[in-house]
């Protein structure tokens, strides 16, 4: 059977897209808490680790840290796990958002919302609309509130109007949120590989170190050449203090 050069690159191509984009979309990593955070937060029911946990992501130490967006788990210091990397710019595009802890409850309106609040805590923003000095604890109850079936006790008011605010922000509209979604290329949902009971916590971390040597960029930088290839040859934590 005669096969062409025209041919082969068409099904090179496609194989590259193929196996490029899923793993763009999701990569395993390891995560361990190590032991630190940089505010609490507490309601009648206790006193709990809130604002940027310390921890180490493949085996290096965290420059970012990370923020939990799960109030019914808990984690103690020097835990452990294996995490599904999510990137937050990809998480509807690749189809992961029901593989994420609360995709298939607060949906792509509740993840960008949560995003709007993990991205203030990592900048050190502290101004929402017209809410001012904002802080980390206020950020962290709002994020548990939204992730929260019947949201948590405890809200004060600043917080409460954050929750409020962000939620008018996307309400009744998962365009404009999978559009604010899409943007943001520099966050990263760490969900367990192994959710059930004892479950660790979901988290967030900023401009995740990819392992060997940046894996994301290689697999984009695939997808990208297997296009190319494609056009020239016309084949188309709670944490209890």
């Amino acid at each position: 059977m005669k096969v062409s050069l025209r041919g082969i690159a068409a099904y090179v191509s496609i194989l590259l897209a193929c196996a490029s984009l899923p793993a763009f979309a999701q990569t395993p990593v390891s995560v361990k808490f190590t032991g630190g955070y940089t505010t609490v937060w507490g309601n009648s029911s206790g006193e709990y680790g809130a604002g940027i946990y310390s921890a180490d992501i493949n085996g290096t130490s965290s420059a970012s840290g990370i923020i939990c967006d799960d109030f019914k788990d808990e984690i103690t210091s020097g835990e452990s796990w294996t995490a599904n990397a999510f990137q937050a710019s990809t998480l509807v595009s690749s189809g992961n958002l029901d593989n994420t802890m609360f995709g298939s409850t607060i949906g792509v309106t509740g993840y960008a919302e949560v995003a709007t609040l993990v991205s203030m805590m990592f900048s050190g923003g502290t101004t929402y609309g017209s809410l001012t000095g904002i802080t980390q604890a206020e950020l962290s109850s709002a994020i548990w509130y939204i992730t929260a079936p019947g949201g948590i006790s405890g809200l004060n008011p600043t917080a409460t109007a954050l929750v409020a605010a962000v939620e008018a922000a996307f309400c009744g509209n998962p365009t404009a949120a999978a559009n604010y979604l899409s943007t943001l290329t520099n966050l990263w949902i760490l969900t367990p590989a192994t959710l059930g009971p004892g479950e660790p916590q979901e988290m967030w971390t900023d401009n995740l170190d990819m392992p060997e040597g940046g894996a994301a960029s290689l697999y984009l930088l695939l997808g990208l050449l297997s296009c190319g290839l494609g056009f020239f040859t016309r084949a188309r934590v709670r944490v209890k203090a």
